[in-house]
C-alpha cells in the first residue's frame, strides 16, 4: 500500500481551478519529484495535501486513511512535514525559536532537544546562529532554517517546495546532500523543484504538471531521457 495516495485531486482558489483530477502515489521512504513550468499547479499541489487550500473533489490518503478535509496542524501531527516555497520562517524569532515551533506536535522536552541537536549536524551552519534572528539570516541559511523547522517534526513524509530557488550553487549542493540522505533515514519525500535535472537525478520517480494536470509519470531516469521533458525542462534542443 502506498504511504501518500492522491486520487482525482482537484483544488484551487476561488474560480481559479489549480489543480484537475492529479493522481499520484508515494511509496515508504521513496523519493519523487514534481517537475513543471512556473504556474502548472506544483506548489497548489503540495498546500492541497497539506490541507492549507481545501480539496474541491478527489481525495488525499495516508497511510490508508483519508486525511482530505483535515486542518494543516492535524496533518502534521499523522507525521506529514511541509517546507514551503519562499521559507516563511518567522524573521523575529530566534533560529531556536523557530525549530522549537516545528517541534509543537512533541511533547517530550528531551526528545526535542535531542532532534534540534540532530538538525544542526545536518545544517552545523545553525547550530552556531542558535539564538540570532530569522530575519537576518542569509537566504541560503534561512532555507535551511526552514527544512531543518520541517524535520524537527518528525515527519515520515516531507513536502518541499522549491528548496534551491534563488541560492548559491555551494547551498543549493549542501541542501540536496541532505535532501538525498533523507530516504536512508525512513523519510519519503515529495520535491517540487525549478531545477528539474538535479531533481530528476535524485528521483526514483517523477511526476509532469502540466496547467494542472499529470501529463508524464516514470523512473527520474525515464523522465530525463524523455525528448518532451528534455526540451522542455532541461533546455535541451
Amino acid at each position: 500500500m502506498p504511504m501518500l495516495e492522491v486520487q482525482e485531486l482537484e483544488a484551487g482558489y476561488g474560480p481559479i481551478q489549480a489543480l484537475n483530477a492529479v493522481s499520484l502515489e508515494v511509496r515508504e521512504g521513496e523519493l519523487i519529484a514534481i517537475i513543471g513550468a512556473n504556474g502548472a499547479g506544483k506548489t497548489s499541489l503540495l498546500m492541497a495535501i497539506s490541507g492549507i487550500i481545501s480539496a474541491r473533489r478527489g481525495q488525499v490518503l495516508f497511510c490508508g486513511r483519508s486525511i482530505t478535509g483535515l486542518k494543516p496542524h492535524a496533518i502534521v501531527r499523522l507525521g506529514i512535514g511541509h517546507s514551503p516555497e519562499g521559507r516563511r520562517i518567522f524573521p523575529r524569532l530566534t533560529v531556536r525559536e523557530n525549530l522549537e515551533l516545528g517541534g509543537f506536535t512533541q511533547r517530550d522536552a528531551w526528545q526535542l532537544k535531542r532532534d534540534i541537536a540532530e538538525v544542526c549536524e545536518l545544517f552545523p551552519v545553525l547550530g552556531t546562529r542558535m539564538n540570532q534572528l530569522g530575519g537576518t539570516l542569509s537566504g541560503g541559511e534561512q532555507q535551511m532554517l526552514a527544512v531543518a523547522r520541517a524535520l524537527v517534526g518528525r515527519p515520515t513524509l516531507l513536502l518541499l517546495d522549491e528548496p534551491s530557488l534563488g541560492l548559491a550553487p555551494l547551498v543549493v549542493a549542501k541542501l540536496f546532500s541532505v535532501i538525498a540522505g533523507l530516504t536512508a533515514r525512513g523519510i519519503a519525500v515529495v520535491l517540487v523543484e525549478q531545477n528539474a535535472r538535479a531533481a530528476l537525478k535524485l528521483a526514483a520517480r517523477g511526476y509532469v504538471l502540466e496547467a494542472g494536470r499529470i501529463t508524464l509519470s516514470g523512473s527520474g531516469q525515464e523522465l530525463a531521457s524523455d525528448n518532451r521533458v528534455r526540451e522542455a525542462y532541461l533546455g535541451e534542443g
